[in-house]
Parts: C-alpha cells; structure tokens; sequence
C-alpha cells in the first residue's frame, strides 16, 4: 500500500516536479543526492513558489524520525501496539518512508484510505462483530434479543440464517446480525458496561466502531473525515473493545 518511490534530482525545477507529484497524488517524493535518498520534498511546500526554482531550495532533509522498517505492521490488534498508526501519531507524521535494504516506499495519510489499508481494518471490526455476538448469545437468554428487531429485521436476520445452514455454514442466528443491531442491542440490554469503558464513553465508542465499518465497507475515506489523530483513537478504541470482550 506504499506509494511507488519516484526520485527526484537537487537540480530538478518546480514545475516539472510538481506536475508529476499531482499527476500521481505524491504528497511526498524523495531527492537523490550522489546515488542517495538524502532529502525529501512536500507537495504543499511547491504550491505558490516560482516554478522555475530548484526544488532542493523547498526540500527537507531526511530525518531517523521519517523511517520506519518495513516489518512494522499497519495495524496490530493488540492495544498500545507499536504499529504504523500508533508510530506515525506519536511522531506527528504525516508520512514515512520504508526502509529494507534501502528507502522502498512512501506510506502517507492518504494511503491509508486505500482498500490494502481497510483489510487490517475490516478484521479488527469482524473480531468485534464476533465478539459482541457470543456476548448477546451468553448473556441474553432464550434469544430475547431478536424481540428488539422489528419484523422485516427478524425476516431478513432468518432468510440470511437460513440461506447460510442451507450451505453448511456452521453459525447462529445470532451471528446474522450487523453492526448497527448489535450495538443497539448491546445498548438496550446494558451490556456497554463489558466494553471496558465507562457508560457514556462506551456508547460513544459503539457510534465510532459503526461508523468505521461502514467507512471500511464502502470504500469512504476515514482519515481526512477525521484527524489522524481522531482516527487513531478511534482505531485503539476499537482494539481496548476487543480485548475487554474476550
């Protein structure tokens, strides 16, 4: 999910260099001094100079900070984990580069909003489906839960149950459940006290774990719709819920 690593030269204009940053959507594109990925150059930073100016009087040097290996997953499931979200908070990065056996690639914000970027995402959201599903079946008896739905709810959640025992799909009833009805019904049987937070907090949470999923589903951007530093919190949030419904 790295973006492809164009270099530039220190003798390279403006112009031509942020022609091609825009044709690709780089935010960011390394300057090769001597054979050597030494400095960087900022998008943003080329707006408004003069075009015919030598980007190496925009760019930056580059830092440790902006490096990151490349075994450094994107997301880890365990809380506080140091992952790619939670390093690239921390350093109050807006990029990184991806150093092997030399700088491979460039990870930004904006790549994160790509499909490679939503699977991580989309299994910590299915952990929690899971998860929040054997609460409701342990905790709930005799299937009162399904009384919550309205009638087309309950048509729909038998007709999705029934479509997958038809094909040997080992589930429950309750496991035809999304997002949205598991959180309401999580609310309207007091169950948010297992989340790990406090009450209003945990609801809270519910209201960002759903509107992540349907961000994820349908291919919406989630970090620009949020800070990045919103969406990291709603990322370890979600990772706090998972670990308390264990």
């Amino acid at each position: 999910m790295t973006e492809d690593l164009t270099t530039f030269s220190p003798e390279d204009r403006v112009n031509s260099v942020l022609e091609e940053m825009n044709k690709f959507s780089f935010d960011v594109a390394p300057i090769e001094i001597s054979g050597h990925i030494r400095k960087y150059v900022r998008r943003k930073d080329l707006k408004g100079v003069s075009e015919t100016d030598r980007i190496i009087g925009h760019a930056e040097p580059l830092e440790e900070d902006d490096l990151l290996g490349s075994e450094v997953p994107v997301i880890d499931p365990s809380p506080g984990s140091r992952d790619l979200l939670n390093i690239m908070d921390e350093r109050d990065k807006r990029f990184a580069f991806i150093l092997r056996d030399g700088i491979e690639g460039i990870i930004t914000h904006a790549d994160l909003n790509s499909v490679q970027a939503g699977v991580p995402l989309y299994q910590l959201i299915s952990e929690y489906e899971g998860a929040a599903c054997d609460l409701i079946y342990d905790e709930i008896e005799h299937g009162r839960w399904l009384s919550h739905l309205t009638d087309n709810e309950q048509g729909e959640i038998e007709d999705i149950y029934q479509r997958q025992v038809d094909q040997d799909a080992d589930l429950r009833l309750v496991d035809c459940l999304n997002t949205r009805q598991i959180n309401e019904i999580v609310r309207e049987y007091e169950l948010v006290d297992r989340l790990g937070f406090e009450e209003d907090q945990a609801k809270e949470v519910l209201d960002d774990i759903e509107g992540l999923r349907n961000d994820v589903m349908h291919q919406r951007s989630v970090v620009g719709k949020h800070t990045f530093s919103e969406f990291v919190e709603i990322v370890s949030d979600l990772k706090l819920v998972n670990q308390a419904l264990k």
